[in-house]
């Protein structure tokens, strides 16, 4: 190290030997390490990103409670199947057939039917003896509808479960004199059907969305049940081979038919899932919890960063200097802490917007403050040392001064000072999230806290929701703290004289 930090009578190797003495410490260090290998690896230990919805049904139990907690025994776990051409089965086709066309880089399905009438021309001279004929009844007769019928079986093997759905979008490029049927039923293992979707156009039809969800009212009308009915539990009441069904019919005008139909999915949300459930939206907390890890420690290291690099500047030129700068920063310091810091974030974060780096220079602006006084005060004292006096007495300037010898002898306080400034700019991010102040679009623990509050957690003591993201602050928060007054106990000379 250089004289001025040979002063301090430590170097890299005696800091490490002493720390590494410390058994708070070192728990501290294993437990940020452990935090920073969760924050690098997030994508390879969850599969989930955290903003993917619908994974599971409403505030939905870790999949491990099959194995403590009776009841969630036989619970579902998820179905999703995305049903391409080669998924379905044509369990019928009259006049029509099965197909796949690239689009858009994906694959849909196509039902194709024929034209009714081959538009062969009939001779001038034919006319009169075909309308006397017994075929000019059945050319005038309206044509059947070609029927094409596709099928596809899901086993089920569990309770019944509360929700299910299916969307899909489709299109119809069609004559102006066609007309075209669609309907959507799930056979069940003993036969019965349900009609749960049904359209029918003439002519072309432009891409149209369709969503079929078991928590609709049109729905609950459709199978004739009340508001107050759920249809999963009705139709899937028992375990065994369920049959998908959508059936396309057609009476095709002079030019082909063709019912285009993609994103086809399949679901029946799990009420068990993941490590440690999935939230209102269906989403994975687990993804959740690992995801906050790199925004809690981003958070927690620029915030603390910037607060003490500028608590660092002023508490030097204040110390230095001294004069009407330093009584004018000071009373500015004595000002800014005198104010209650939460109040005037939630003040000025509403004000400002909902953003995660809002946040960071929020906690910045009022965390510097303590930094600064600490730095002042032994900034007061090194300049009166005798390097620095022979330092100005040599035509140093006062910047090359502070830079070269006052800053390198208060960069153990200061590092110290930020390491112990990390885990309250945490605290501060999940008390403004928690609170509904943070950005919505990135997860943070103190976010999950707060959608557990307003979407049912609490009534529903859904606790693997509610304690993993507390225990994940504290901890975090507990190591830093660990860390901070192993090294303020090591690097500040005033914990070495009572030592």
């Amino acid at each position: 190290m250089s004289k001025n930090g040979a002063q301090n009578g430590i170097s890299a190797p005696t800091f490490w030997e002493q720390y590494k003495r410390k058994p708070l410490g070192m728990v501290g260090l294993f437990i940020v390490l452990v935090y920073i290998f969760v924050a690098i690896f997030a994508p390879f230990l969850t599969p989930y990103n955290p903003k993917q919805i619908l994974l599971a049904d409403r505030i939905a139990a870790p999949v491990w409670f099959r194995s403590v907690v009776p009841q969630y025994n036989d619970a579902p776990s998820t179905v999703r199947t995305d049903l391409g051409p080669n998924e379905w089965t044509v369990s019928e086709a009259t006049g029509g057939k099965l197909s796949s066309q690239e689009q858009d880089g994906k694959t849909i399905t196509v039902i194709g039917f024929d034209p009714v009438f081959s538009g062969d021309v009939i001779a001038e001279g034919e006319a009169d003896a075909f309308e006397d004929s017994e075929f000019a009844d059945a050319y005038e007769k309206e044509p059947d509808m070609s029927v094409v019928e596709l099928s596809y079986v899901v086993p089920y093997t569990y309770s019944p479960p509360k929700t299910f759905g299916l969307t899909f979008n489709y299109w119809i490029d069609a004559s102006p004199d066609s007309k075209t049927e669609l309907q959507f039923v799930i056979e069940t293992p003993e036969g019965k059907e349900f009609n749960l979707w049904g359209k029918s156009y003439s002519g072309a039809l432009g891409s149209q969305p369709a969503r079929i969800d078991s928590r609709d009212l049109t729905l609950k009308q459709r199978l004739g049940l009340t508001i107050f009915d759920d249809p999963a539990p009705r139709i899937f009441s028992s375990k065994g081979d369920y049959r998908l069904v959508l059936t396309a019919k057609a009476t095709s005008g002079e030019e082909p038919t063709r019912v285009c139909i993609s994103d086809t999915v399949f679901y029946i949300p799990g009420m068990v899932h993941g490590v440690l459930g999935a939230d209102h939206m269906g989403a994975d907390l687990w993804a959740q919890l690992v995801y906050g890890t790199r925004i809690s420690l981003s958070i927690g290291l620029s915030a603390a960063a910037i607060s003490v690099a500028v608590g660092t500047a002023v508490g030097i030129i204040c110390g230095y200097l001294g004069g009407v700068v330093d009584e004018f920063m000071m009373r500015v310091v004595d000002v800014l802490m005198a104010i209650p810091t939460l109040p005037i974030l939630i003040i000025l974060g509403a004000i400002l917007g909902k953003s995660v780096w809002n946040i960071v220079l929020l906690i910045s602006a009022f965390a510097w403050m303590g930094t600064a006084r600490l730095v002042r005060s032994q900034t007061l004292s090194l300049r009166e040392r005798v390097f620095v006096e022979a330092a100005k007495a040599s035509g140093a300037s006062d910047a090359y001064v502070m830079i070269t010898h006052i800053l390198p002898n208060v960069l153990p306080l200061v590092f110290a000072g930020m390491v112990l400034r990390i885990p309250s700019a945490i605290l501060t991010e999940a008390s403004l999230s928690f609170l509904g102040l943070g950005d919505p679009r990135v997860a943070t623990w103190g976010r999950m806290l707060h959608n557990a509050r307003g979407f049912g957690a609490f009534t529903t003591l859904a606790w693997w929701w509610l304690v993993p993201p507390g225990l994940a602050i504290t901890f975090l928060s507990l190591a830093f703290v660990f860390i901070g007054n192993t090294v303020n106990e090591i690097l500040n000379p005033r914990y070495r004289e009572r030592s």
